[in-house]
């Protein structure tokens, strides 16, 4: 009886310390793609600031990168493009069962595509906007410049 209930104990333990892991800290200039957080609330603390796209991923070879910024607050994304204030929207961001997600207000436009609900994989310093990179859609590489 001791024997089983010491070995109870032990197993227990054993498979406490082993289910256990410990996430080890993102690099703030890796890829976004390999290194981003699933955290919801450190992504939402992240992706508050002034972002500039610097990759453009298509099925097109060398897509030109416009000149595009996102400022984002807590509550609202607005859309630069060119030094122009294009678009301003609302916005959440939410966790589904695929990662992450931007939910926005955004209505269909040619010059707004980077803000129309895409997936969010980020780090402190860079993000990727995923708008269906795997179904050959776009996806926007961003930095953060404040």
């Amino acid at each position: 009886m001791m024997k089983t209930i010491g070995w109870s104990i032990l197993m227990v333990v054993v498979f406490s310390v082993t289910s256990c892991h410990k996430t080890a800290p993102i690099d703030p200039t890796s890829d976004p793609l390999k290194e981003h957080t699933q955290d919801l609330q450190q992504a939402r603390t992240w992706l508050l600031g002034k972002w500039k796209l610097v990759k453009v991923s298509a099925m097109i070879p060398n897509p030109a990168v416009p000149a595009v910024e996102l400022s984002i607050d807590e509550n609202q994304i607005s859309l630069i493009q060119g030094g122009i204030q294009r678009d301003k929207v609302d916005y959440e961001v939410v966790e589904t069962t695929y990662g992450l997600l931007i939910k926005t207000n955004a209505q269909p436009r040619e010059d707004n595509w980077y803000i129309r609900n895409p997936g969010l994989y980020i780090n402190e310093n860079r993000m990727f906007l995923d708008l269906g990179v795997a179904t050959d859609g776009p996806g926007y590489e961003f930095v953060k410049v404040n």
